[in-house]
Parts: C-alpha cells; sequence; structure tokens
C-alpha cells in the first residue's frame, strides 16, 4: 500500500483541518468526508475535492477506505470508533479518546479484538517545545522534579460555543494532564479541584477548574483551566513550569515571538506553532501528528501515544469532575 485512503467523519472545524492536511500530503488520497449536515458535507468535499458520502455505514464498508479521522463530538466517539473496527478500518481519533471512561475503556476493548491500528490525537505529543521538555526530564538535565504548575485557558467564545456540552476539563485538560504524565514519567494519583461559575452559569458549567495534583513519586502540582479569556485577550494561553532538585522548565505559548500591532490599537500573537499557512499548504504541529498517523499504519509501527496512555488521561480527567461533584479529593485508580 503505497498510499494511504482516508476518510474524515465530523467536518466541524478539527475535520476540516484533517481533511486539509490529508489533501495535501503527498502519501495520502482524501477519499471521502462525512457530516450529519449533509449539506455543509458537500460543501466541504467540493473545497476539498473530494466526495461527500451521506450513509456513515456505506463510508465505512467501503473497501477503497483505509482509514479514518473521527472528528466527531466526543459524546459520539464509542459509536463511530467501533463501527470503524467493525469494518478494519485505521483510526486516528480526536482527543478525548471518549467523554467517560466506560467508552474509552470500550473502544480499547474493541480496538484489541479487531486488530485495528489507532492513534489519539493528543497534540501536545507533536509540539516541539512540550517534546523538548520531555527529552529534558528524561536526560536528568533538571534533576527530579518537585512541584510543577500548569495552565490552559481558552476563550470565553469556546466556552459559549460549546453550551455545556462537556466539561472544560475534558475539552482542554485532558491535553496538559496526559502532557504532564508523559513529561514527567509519573502518575497522578490524587486529585483535588475547585469550580466557578459566572460567564457561563446559563450552560451550567464551570469557567474555570483549578485542581492540585498528587504524584505517585511525592511530586505535587496544580493545573489550572477556563475557556472565560476576553475577547480582548487571546484565544489561547498556555503554559507548564516543573521545578527540579537542580533546574527548572518553563514553557509559555502565550508570546508566540511575534506581536502584530494593529491600527485599531489591538495587539494579535500570531501562531507560529500549530496551523501555519505557509506559502498555501499547512504545516506545523496538526500536520505532525497527521503525518505520523499515516506514516505508522503504511509502515506498521507504534504510535507516539498508546491508547492506554490516553484512557488514562480520561480517567484523571474524571477523578478531577468526581472532587467537584463531591468537594474531597479523589483517587486516580
Amino acid at each position: 500500500m503505497n498510499k494511504l485512503n482516508v476518510a474524515v467523519i465530523g467536518m466541524g472545524v478539527m475535520g476540516q483541518s484533517h481533511a486539509r492536511i490529508y489533501s495535501e500530503l503527498p502519501y495520502v488520497n482524501l477519499v471521502a468526508v462525512h457530516d450529519i449536515n449533509q449539506e455543509h458535507a458537500k460543501n466541504m468535499a467540493e473545497q476539498f475535492q473530494t466526495t461527500a458520502v451521506h450513509d456513515l455505514e456505506a463510508l465505512l464498508k467501503d473497501d477503497n477506505v483505509h482509514a479514518v479521522s473521527i472528528c466527531t463530538s466526543d459524546d459520539q466517539h464509542f459509536d463511530v470508533a467501533c463501527k470503524a473496527c467493525d469494518y478494519h478500518k485505521h483510526i486516528l481519533i480526536e482527543k478525548p479518546l471518549a467523554d467517560n471512561v466506560e467508552d474509552a475503556q470500550g473502544i480499547i476493548d474493541k480496538v484489541k479484538e479487531t486488530g485495528v491500528k489507532m492513534m489519539v490525537g493528543h497534540t501536545l505529543r507533536w509540539d516541539p517545545r512540550y517534546y523538548h521538555a520531555k527529552q529534558a526530564v528524561a536526560a536528568g538535565k533538571i534533576g527530579e522534579p518537585v512541584h510543577l504548575h500548569s495552565r490552559r485557558n481558552n476563550s470565553y467564545q469556546n466556552g459559549r460555543r460549546l453550551k455545556g456540552r462537556t466539561s472544560v476539563v475534558m475539552f482542554l485538560g485532558v491535553h496538559d494532564l496526559d502532557a504532564i504524565e508523559w513529561i514527567t514519567g509519573d502518575k497522578i494519583v490524587e486529585v483535588s479541584a475547585v469550580e466557578v461559575r459566572k460567564r457561563l452559569k446559563e450552560f451550567d458549567t464551570a469557567d474555570a477548574i483549578i485542581t492540585t495534583l498528587k504524584f505517585e513519586s511525592g511530586t505535587i502540582g496544580s493545573y489550572e483551566t477556563s475557556w472565560v479569556l476576553p475577547d480582548n485577550h487571546v484565544e489561547l494561553d498556555a503554559k507548564l513550569d516543573i521545578t527540579g532538585t537542580g533546574g527548572v522548565i518553563n514553557i509559555d505559548i502565550l508570546d508566540q515571538s511575534i506581536r502584530v500591532f494593529e491600527k485599531n490599537h489591538k495587539i494579535t500573537f500570531p501562531d507560529t506553532m500549530y496551523g501555519v499557512d505557509l506559502y498555501g499548504t499547512q504545516t506545523g504541529i496538526m500536520k505532525e501528528e497527521l503525518s505520523t498517523f499515516v506514516n505508522n499504519v503504511l509502515n506498521d509501527k507504534e504510535f507516539p501515544i498508546s491508547v492506554e496512555e490516553a484512557l488514562r488521561a480520561v480517567k484523571v480527567v474524571r477523578s478531577i469532575e468526581k472532587s467537584l461533584e463531591t468537594g474531597q479529593p479523589v483517587k486516580v485508580n
């Protein structure tokens, strides 16, 4: 198989990004797109010069489709992934693996039963800054981690867009909670969380959550996540600080090393890493992630993130949600 024939299921923001990258990769054929909004799927198919398939079952039955990107809402991941497994399609599924532990485990069981290859799109695994942090800790450059702080704060528009369909820690936190365990090589064993509800009260969801973390090694940490950054701020503000017995790591993605002072007095920080349009094609972290998926399927190689690690992230998030529900610290199984 010299090229991988891929279909994208779910043509929202992430699905469109997947479709564009696949359409530009030389070793991929973007053979179909699917969305529950058939008119939208048709428009996307025209944009990316492929075919809109309205019947999901028909798309998955098609032997010409080798793999799928699942970019649907989180609550649909279980059904779509299990159907893809039934038809032996390899899977790239957007994070989180599922919106609850039971469905996440069910997907893993199905993947193992059918022998399908599946990668979960935890994007920070392909972010050079977080990758270098992983390498530095593994090489002992900061000694043993003592304490850490991480945050991922997003815009109010994203909070409103999702309308309480998921929690902020499941939508955003799953990124960093996976990255923290991956970088430190340590396991989060207990969480204790508090939340605030002001701007998004109408959707019965938290504006922000702050969680204290205890690790297997004795390391302690804190994690902050929100989706109520005002319109006059930035779309995303993320940070990771790890203090060790002999050194420190600081990652701060707020400042992308370029500022644009616009004539309307607004200051913007253009994205230089995630999805950059460069001479008419998309480059950056997302392209690296999708390229890894395709190359590793074609060459029968292991993925940089295992399905068990993706499940761990869901378990930690669910423990944080339980801490919010009970007002008590929660052990992570």
